[in-house]
């Protein structure tokens, strides 16, 4: 099912994935909506996202918690928000299983994420950095054309 994700949390599940997958490259081998499920219910148990429900059992939007709107850029950050294919495996493996206790027991590496989206997403509000689509991320601003922009996307 296609979800909406927020840039905010999108771009946090984007950077937990790869992070994962550079660490294990076996879990490649779940299809990513099946990842991104993990990554999401593991946002929402740290207090990090929040799904929202239209009127069924399946979330349908992902947004912000409460906690992190306090951050500076969150709030409105004009980035669009994003869909993704989110689904829930259909079956147990003790590859999903060793995925699902990765994210269970990383609480610092995670916090450490959010921590540097949040930072990314506070220096574009700042006027600091321009966000350049889903595929390039974040560059520092310039305001003249033809000049060098940095990515801040980890390992690009």
């Amino acid at each position: 099912m296609d979800v909406k994700l927020d840039a905010i949390i999108a771009e946090i599940a984007r950077t937990i994935d790869h992070s994962l997958l550079m660490h294990d490259p076996e879990f490649a081998q779940l299809p990513k909506p099946q990842r991104m499920h993990f990554i999401t219910r593991s946002l929402a148990t740290r207090g990090i996202a929040r799904g929202e429900k239209y009127g069924r059992r399946k979330v349908r939007r992902w947004r912000p918690s409460h906690q992190l709107q306090k951050s500076i850029g969150v709030k409105t950050h004009g980035v669009p928000d994003e869909f993704e294919r989110i689904e829930a495996p259909l079956a147990i493996s003790t590859l999903i299983d060793e995925f699902s206790k990765i994210l269970d027991c990383n609480d610092e590496a995670i916090n450490d994420v959010t921590d540097y989206v949040l930072r990314l997403f506070g220096m574009h509000a700042l006027g600091l950095l321009e966000y350049r689509g889903k595929d390039d991320g974040f560059c520092h601003s310039t305001g003249q054309k033809g000049a060098l922009t940095w990515s801040t996307k980890p390992g690009i």
